[in-house]
Parts: structure tokens; sequence; C-alpha cells
């Protein structure tokens, strides 16, 4: 007999619903130690990063609501060699709502093939994008890279306008391309000199999207 379709609003339904602050360490990975959680993020911002032994924050990933955000459960068996301590945390960048899921119960879950469909479907879809980014950090100019990230974070505002969360500040994003935030500042000007941003306040607003595709597409160099 096969067994059920399982949705991912279905999925929420075996967790119990937890809220985060900003700054709270939703799981983490010391050496070998990790903790057991698994969570669907319902609300908020995510970030998967590490701190370096001089005290450097690094962020690789973010995640947005609807996404899986832990997988110690599935990667138990697998082994790694850690020299010297690494550590990397999965932080709530905002005020953050989730569904968690102890472990066990997550293991029971996966007798669902659909429950393994989603969860490969998000792995894929992470797995893509760390990459791009790892490839984007080694091959392409600063202002290309901005670009980019800028693109894969804005949503739509109930006016039908991009725009990037006020959360990701000039020191955010620098964390997340390794640079220093007054490059990001210099960056942020000359886009808006090209009027393909603005900016009220803290809101980056995205002013012509086609302009910064077309960027990215060719690596237009603009002084900044």
């Amino acid at each position: 007999m096969s067994l059920p379709i399982m949705s991912l609003e279905e999925l929420c339904q075996h967790g119990s619903k937890v809220t985060f602050e900003k700054g709270d360490i939703l799981t983490s990975s010391v050496a070998e130690e990790a903790s057991q959680d698994f969570y669907i993020l319902e609300s908020g911002i995510c970030a998967l990063s590490s701190i370096s032994f001089d005290g450097r924050e690094t962020t690789y990933l973010y995640y947005k609501p609807l996404h899986f955000v832990g997988f110690v459960p599935l990667m138990s068996q697998v082994q790694v060699h850690y020299y010297g301590k690494k550590t990397f945390s999965i932080i709530a960048k905002t005020p953050c709502t989730a569904y968690r899921i102890p472990a066990k119960q997550f293991q029971e879950l996966l007798a669902f093939p659909s429950v393994i469909n989603l969860v490969l479907g998000v792995l894929t879809e992470n797995n893509a994008y760390l990459l791009e980014h790892f490839h984007s950090s080694k091959n392409e100019p600063a202002l290309v890279q901005l670009c980019r990230f800028i693109l894969d974070q804005v949503d739509c505002d109930d006016e039908g306008n991009l725009v990037l969360d006020t959360f990701f500040t000039y020191n955010e994003i620098a964390h997340y391309m390794g640079v220093h935030s007054v490059t990001v500042a210099r960056m942020m000007k000359a886009l808006k000199g090209e009027q393909m941003i603005d900016k009220i306040g803290h809101q980056v607003i995205i002013l012509d999207r086609d302009k910064m595709v077309k960027l990215i597409t060719e690596e237009r160099k603009i002084d900044y």
C-alpha cells in the first residue's frame, strides 16, 4: 500500500511552534557536536554563518520563510575530519517563528517519499545557491556580486515595488560578500547614481531591475 503524500503545510503540523529573537541561535555545530532539532521557518530571516578565530563573521546562506533549517538528523552518519575548532551556526537575523520537529520524529517522517522529495528539493536549491555564491565571489567583480545579492533577496511590498529588507544593512551585506562595509556603501551610491536603485531612509528600492540584470550579464564596469 502506498503512503499518502504529505505537503509542507502538513509537515508543519508535526512540529511545535517556537519563536526566536534577533541574534538567537537555532542550531549550531562545534567540531563533532551539533544540535539535533529540525525547523521549518514560518516568518523572519535566518542565516548560516561561521565565526573565524579573529572574530570575523562570514555568512554563507540566508533562509527565508518556508525553508527547512537544520539538517543534522540527515547527516548523522557523515564523517568529517576536523582540524581545529570550527563553528557553524544558523542565527535568527530578525525575529522569527518556526515549527520545530525533534530528530527522532523527523527520522520517522522520512518514511514518507513526499517528505524526502521536499527535503531533497530544498537541499538542492541551497547547494546551487552556495555554489553560485562561491563561483561569484571568486570570479566576478564586487559590483556584479552585489547586484546578484540584491536581486536574490528583494521581495515585493504591498505596492508592488521590489524592496530589500531593512535588516540587510551595509555591514550585513559586507559579511556575506567578504568586503568592508565602506565598499558596500560606495557601490550602493554608484548604483543609485546609475538610477538602478533608490534609498528612502534604510529602505533600498529597485528602480530598474532589467538594468541591474544587464550589468550582471555583461559585467559592465562602473566606477565607485
